[in-house]
């Protein structure tokens, strides 16, 4: 089994990008663009006030739309944050050099030392695009609003409260420690609104609601961007907020269409667009392989997109898909290595978190150290952190959930010398395929041939891959084992709404950061925003409860290795089946010089130069 390298911190993999014709590197972040003041609700404006240091035609983006709304607390799609990140600010916002970190965005802030409160202090003279002053009222509106409609964005907010201190003072209260606060109101679903404007257009508190028709035409925050127009699902147009009193956007008009993925390469290589964002491995080949008439330059990075099969736990959805057994035979049939060396550009996954995040079991000592032998004790890292302890296995142990007896005792933890609890990470990390042990637990399952629907969303790519061609290799492997699959290639959208009401039985999706921090991927846990979508809910299991209770209170240094073991234990007795972390390609003509990629919004608008 071949071993992966090393990986390089994600800070390198989604900071600016400086592009050149002949090639590309890494480059320090340019300013920020949240660092100064902005504006709230505007559409057509007038550019005549902004200071625009390049030409004045359009900067033209081409990506594959997914979004329904512009809406920034409901829209939680890959176009849709890129495009609400660009209309609205953030109370925090992420480091461009490093995106794993959280960084004062509107308000300078202070955490407990229990993570309990937040007490956070806006900047001075913020203003929203039509000149009212942002307070502390906006944020209250903006929180309790996001609250009252329910949804993913309440979701990740969770139960918190806010409490007014003065008009620019405020603390955020949550019942139980909430580390991962910070981070979470750095996503574009928690831009401030102007609460006059919103309320004027129909905005409350509560299900009442009826603001969203107006967020997606016009603007009602301090971002850089305001919209200028929307021509339907086709194409969004931004003109530079003449309030905003940060870093002038280098293009003081953008122009993001709706561009198909086999269209793409064609656009940036004729000047119809000057940045696309969804190409394939092949067409990042193509681009390369003849000069084109404009100069284009591919950038490939790693991304912290999550490619996997969900398995629905109800057997009135699927009674295959809910078997126990019938998972088992899945997790062991499936060849993620295989899958990876099948597509350009992307490593598979061995656990739900991706590569560059606090957790991932490729990134723990271990995994990209030298690895030890079955029984090695455990050491001690250079920081002074237990090194995990390995045992090497051509395959995890059958979960006994899968088997039907009792959970296992003990919770995926060791004692390292230092006596604390450290993860017992089976090597390789990757999960091996064992097609005897998958066609063993089909036979137990009882199986006898019935056909499979896989569904997936035929439309839009994971970071240009073609969707169905993950979908169809998924489907031979499984089909090796003697598991008949169909495919069933949907809609987006229709794809999308049946399996957040939990109506699919075996689906393909991908999964992008809602924040940079692990307890975003509890997500998929008993009972969370994805675990519940497979009918996974609390009492399914009662190791993986203990494992996602003791991940979310971890803390510090602890945090790595509670959310190490809770991967494991989720690969070997959870729903999913994580697959394949790609790679994502960018690529420009000769107008542009910089794309500052960011695994939430997957790129600032504002800072592309």
């Amino acid at each position: 089994m071949r071993r992966r390298p090393a990986r390089p911190a994600l800070a390198a993999a989604v900071g600016v990008l400086t592009l050149a014709a002949a090639g590309c590197s890494t480059s320090s972040a340019q300013p920020s663009s949240t660092g100064g003041t902005t504006p709230g609700a505007t559409s057509a404006v007038s550019t005549a006030s902004a200071t625009p240091t390049a030409d004045q035609k359009p900067l033209v983006v081409g990506a594959v739309f997914d979004h329904t709304t512009l809406d920034p607390t409901r829209q939680f799609d890959r176009t849709g944050a890129m495009l609400t990140h660009a209309l609205y600010e953030t109370l925090t916002t992420l480091d461009p050099e490093d995106p794993t970190k959280v960084v004062p965005g509107m308000a300078e802030y202070t955490l407990s030392p229990e993570g309990r409160w937040l007490t956070m202090r806006l900047r001075k003279d913020l203003v929203f695009s039509d000149g009212t002053p942002v307070t502390t009222d906006d944020v209250i509106f903006t929180i309790e609003r996001a609250q009252g409609l329910g949804g993913t964005t309440a979701s990740i907010l969770g139960t918190v409260t806010v409490v007014k201190v003065d008009d620019r003072t405020f603390t955020l209260t949550s019942p139980s420690s909430n580390f991962a606060l910070p981070a979470i109101l750095a996503n574009p679903a928690m831009g401030i609104l102007n609460a006059a404007a919103v309320r004027a257009h129909g905005g409350t508190i509560g299900p009442g609601d009826e603001a969203s028709g107006y967020l997606s035409q016009h603007s009602a925050g301090s971002g850089p961007y305001v919209i200028e127009s929307v021509r339907g699902t086709s194409e969004v147009r931004l003109a530079a907020n003449p309030m905003w009193h940060g870093a002038a956007p280098r293009f003081p008009t953008v122009v993001v269409r709706n561009v198909a993925p086999s269209q793409q390469l064609e656009a940036i290589r004729t000047g119809a667009a000057d940045v696309v964002l969804d190409l394939s491995p092949s067409q990042a080949d193509r681009a390369s392989a003849r000069p084109p008439t404009k100069a284009v330059t591919v950038t490939s990075m790693r991304s912290s997109t999550l490619t996997y099969l969900a398995l629905n736990q109800k057997p009135t959805v699927n009674p295959w898909t809910a078997n126990l057994q019938f998972a088992e035979a899945v997790r062991r049939g499936v060849d993620r290595q295989a899958l990876g060396a099948a597509v350009p550009g992307a490593e598979p996954a061995p656990g739900l978190i991706p590569a560059g995040i606090v957790g991932a079991l490729d990134d723990l000592p271990s995994a990209t150290g030298a690895a030890g032998s079955a029984g090695a004790p455990t050491g001690t890292g250079s920081s002074g952190t237990p090194t995990p302890a390995t045992t090497t296995s051509s395959a995890p142990p059958a979960p006994s959930r899968a088997s039907g007896a009792p959970a296992t005792p003990g919770d995926g933890t060791t004692t390292g010398t230092d006596g604390r609890p450290t993860p017992v990470v089976t090597l390789p990390v990757v999960p091996a395929r064992d097609l005897a042990a998958a066609r063993a637990a089909l036979r137990r399952s009882g199986y006898k041939g019935q056909q499979i629907s896989l569904t997936y969303a035929a439309d839009v790519p994971i970071q240009g891959l073609p969707t169905g061609t993950i979908a169809a290799a998924v489907a031979k492997q499984l089909g090796q084992v003697g598991i008949r699959v169909r495919l069933d290639p949907q809609p987006a959208q229709k794809a999308l709404a049946a399996y957040r009401a939990g109506r699919t039985g075996l689906s393909l999706w991908a999964w992008s950061p809602d924040y940079p921090d692990p307890e975003n991927y509890l997500a998929f846990g008993p009972g969370g925003l994805v675990g519940a979508r497979a009918g996974f809910v609390p009492g399914s299991d009662s190791l993986v409860d203990s494992l996602t209770e003791k991940a979310r209170a971890s803390i510090g240094d602890d945090r790595e290795i509670a959310y190490a073991a809770w991967q494991q234990a989720m690969n070997e007795r959870g729903p999913f089946v994580p697959l394949l972390q790609p790679s994502t390609r960018f690529a420009s003509g000769d107008r542009v010089a910089a794309v500052p990629g960011n695994p939430v919004w997957t790129v600032d608008l504002a800072r592309i130069a």
